[in-house]
């Protein structure tokens, strides 16, 4: 049989990776009892490095660059979680840890009486991919209709601005600058009716170092259609919640910078998506997100990809490590503390040339949602399959 030339062969490897996870028949009610699952993991932890070591003999043979066009709709049904080659039940070294989340540290400080309806953000801890921005979105409800309500940590550079509220039409917005006892500033902004964003009020901390704050709630109609009265987070808590000083916990990992694609490079994503799900919404760049749906449910996918430093390196030593050195390090199913139903899986690579890339699927599903703590739409299996595509590459320094 004639050899396929270079970029036939990546198409086709990526193909054979899609049409397999579409083959995959859904487990039945019966296997997923305990012991069965058990039994299962079990198994795939015996067969992991032999069926790995065949699939990666193809895999490892070249990096493909990939289409990054994302919006297309899938046919058939989106499948579940299958057994795949590469990864068993993770434990120890091969567990990723329990990290900080922002939603987590911001549902802490609001009023129990909340709802969260649906929530995601980011999250530091061990061998944090380096980032610009911590953030959170969250949709709150108090029984009378949602808010919105967001939260921005990241790096300005330089002291407080002299005057912020220039930077508004003052015709829709009423601005009002504070100076704080620690030479610290803080700024709020409420739109007006007369805004195409009335409704809206943000609050911004600057610090002497740097740090910005931006803590922003936008309150829709009632649940009957009616204008709120008031917002659901009045100003004064809004003004405690973005000067909380627990937020440098999470700008400590923060970056001025991130490494930047060429303008002319095509986004770096595996076309792996799993059958029956429609993308939402996307981003691109060295932080990428995409938002599915199977018309029923919703996840959100993370991707990111680094060199890895030191750091990563070392914390990747002791994690599982297939044929070829690549190791992985995952996480299955974990709850999102504090954030009323929300769940995620994670999966993190390291090959052995250092490209690491980490896949996150997050349901976003909170309180009173029947999607509230099941386990996201896209499996472990499938996360890894997308993981472990040679269509990955690494942005390159600035």
């Amino acid at each position: 049989m004639p050899a396929l030339p270079e970029h036939d062969f990546e198409d086709r490897l990526c193909q054979v990776f899609r049409e397999t996870g579409e083959s995959f028949v859904p487990d039945t009610p019966t296997l997923t009892a305990g012991g069965a699952t058990r039994g299962r993991r079990r198994q795939r932890r015996r067969l992991a490095l032999g069926a790995a070591a065949a699939v990666l003999l193809v895999s490892g043979a070249t990096a493909a660059v990939l289409p990054g066009d994302l919006y297309t709709d899938g046919v058939g049904p989106a499948t579940s979680a299958t057994p795949s080659p590469f990864v068993s039940d993770p434990s120890g070294a091969a567990r990723i840890p329990q990290e900080a989340h922002l939603v987590s540290a911001v549902a802490e400080r609001l009023p129990a009486e909340l709802k969260i309806l649906r929530s995601d953000g980011s999250a530091i801890g061990s061998a944090a991919f380096p980032t610009t921005r911590a953030w959170a979105s969250l949709s709150l409800d108090d029984g009378d209709g949602p808010t919105q309500l967001t939260v921005d940590i990241y790096r300005a550079g330089g002291p407080p601005p002299e005057n912020s509220c220039p930077a508004y039409s003052l015709e829709d917005v009423i601005c009002q600058e504070a100076a704080q006892d620690d030479g610290s500033k803080v700024t709020v902004v409420e739109w007006t009716e007369a805004s195409a964003r009335r409704g809206r009020t943000a609050v911004q901390w600057d610090t002497t170092d740097g740090l910005r704050v931006v803590v922003s709630s936008t309150g829709y109609a009632t649940a009957n259609g009616r204008p709120r009265a008031k917002p659901l987070l009045s100003v004064t808590r809004l003004w405690t919640l973005a000067t909380d000083p627990g937020w440098r916990a999470f700008a400590g990992p923060l970056s001025r910078t991130l490494p930047k694609l060429p303008v002319d490079a095509p986004v770096q994503r595996p076309d792996l998506l799993p059958p029956g799900l429609k993308v939402l919404s996307s981003t691109s760049g060295p932080e990428q997100t995409a938002t599915l749906t199977d018309q029923d449910r919703r996840v959100v996918l993370h991707f990111a990809q680094e060199e890895a430093d030191e750091t990563a390196r070392t914390w990747f030593a002791d994690a599982p490590v297939l044929p070829d050195d690549t190791r992985i390090r995952s996480v299955e199913n974990r709850p999102v503390p504090n954030a009323q139903g929300a769940t995620e899986t994670v999966v993190d690579i390291l090959r052995p040339d250092g490209n690491r890339v980490r896949v996150t699927a997050v349901n976003p599903a909170g309180a009173d949602d029947a999607d509230a703590g099941r386990a996201p739409l896209v499996s472990l299996d499938q996360l890894t399959a997308i993981a472990m595509c040679p269509g990955w590459t690494v942005p390159p320094a600035n």
